[in-house]
């Protein structure tokens, strides 16, 4: 073989230089998970950007609030970019409106939630696979969607222990002879039945003869029609406790009992402090703390898509609210029974079955 020329050889150091440059990239592992790198960077080169779908409108003072402040939390703390769109309650505005999102190539993440919307997301995350989505309240099963789901049914079987100790309670004056407890739902869906489940569980842990009576409203924003359904509750059937699982609809709830003397128990929020007196707990599921997790692993580059994550009462994840007002107008005896049973359904002691499994 022949001596190279100068230029012959120049040409294939350059050659080699730009092969090991390329082996060297290539060796990025994808993995599953997404998000951002660290430093914020988002889809714009500036702040990571995060859109938050409602398919419902603001305003309940429950569940589309409590996201809706994890969320504001980390545009606050993390140095999100938020855009919040309210889809009303026409279900079928939901899936363009959710699509517009997408197609806008906006957000890095898309938050959006709820049963009802499972099917639109799992289509749309078919659809735009390079789409971020962060599903809460349901699971959604694709490699871009990470969902997080709240044990409700634990979370309920505290209020059913609640509600029954507080219907057998003689030292509540609202609290009449009758072992009747009241449930209203907002839809006749899987997840409401699981709230119902586990509440009727709870409410027969403490007392086997206690009567739970349920009505379901039709929808998560007719108040006044909440509210007529608890009264008939209250004062056909005797209902001194009753458990709204409904929404914005669910403040028609805590009115009825406020104004016919006996009480109820909020939900998703801690909403003790709208009728103090009358609305003794809450059964909370914790969405605010859960989003900006699920926002600061996000950021991290650490949220683990194509998984789901079940948070129950020993992750904290669900719990009922135990303010001043609580210690307040609780007897102390009912706090004491609560604390014991919370504690056993944390320890595994007590097992509460899920109509969702």
């Amino acid at each position: 073989m022949g001596k190279m020329s100068n230029s012959t050889l120049l040409i294939s150091i350059f050659v080699s230089i730009m092969l090991i440059l390329a082996a060297c990239g290539g060796n990025k592992s994808s993995g599953d998970k997404g998000g951002g790198n660290g430093d914020g960077d988002g889809k714009s080169g500036g702040k990571l950007s995060v859109g938050y779908y409602v398919n419902a409108t603001l305003g309940d003072k429950s569940f589309f609030d409590s996201v809706k402040r994890g969320v504001d939390k980390a545009e606050k703390e993390l140095g999100y970019e938020v855009k919040t769109i309210e889809g009303g309650t026409n279900q079928g505005d939901w899936h363009a409106g959710i699509e517009s999102m997408v197609s806008s190539g906006k957000y890095d993440v898309i938050l959006v939630g709820t049963s009802q919307t499972v099917e639109m997301v799992d289509e749309l995350a078919q659809k735009y696979p390079d789409q971020k989505f962060i599903f809460f309240d349901d699971v959604v099963d694709q490699p871009n969607v990470y969902s997080m789901t709240y044990s409700q049914s634990e979370g309920s079987f505290l209020a059913g222990a609640f509600a029954g100790l507080v219907t057998i309670n003689e030292e509540l004056e609202g609290a009449n002879p009758e072992k009747v407890i009241g449930f209203v739902g907002g839809m006749d869906i899987p997840i409401i039945n699981d709230f119902k489940s586990g509440y009727e569980q709870g409410a027969h842990y403490v007392d086997k003869d206690i009567k739970v009576v349920s009505s379901i409203i039709g929808n998560f924003a007719d108040a006044p029609k909440a509210k007529e359904l608890t009264l008939s509750q209250i004062n056909s059937q005797k209902a001194d406790v009753v458990y709204q699982v409904a929404a914005a609809a669910g403040l028609g709830v805590l009115e009825a009992a406020n104004e016919k003397g006996v009480y109820s128990i909020g939900v998703d929020s801690n909403q003790n402090d709208i009728h103090p007196g009358s609305v003794l707990t809450s059964m909370m599921k914790n969405l605010d703390s859960s989003t900006f997790r699920a926002l600061e692993l996000f950021q991290g580059g650490e949220l683990p898509f194509g998984t789901h994550e079940e948070l129950g009462v020993k992750e904290e994840g669900v719990g009922l609210a135990q303010d001043d007002l609580y210690n307040e107008h609780v007897p102390q005896s009912i706090r004491d029974q609560m604390e014991d049973i919370t504690k056993k359904l944390a320890d595994g002691e007590i097992e509460v079955k899920s109509t969702l499994k």
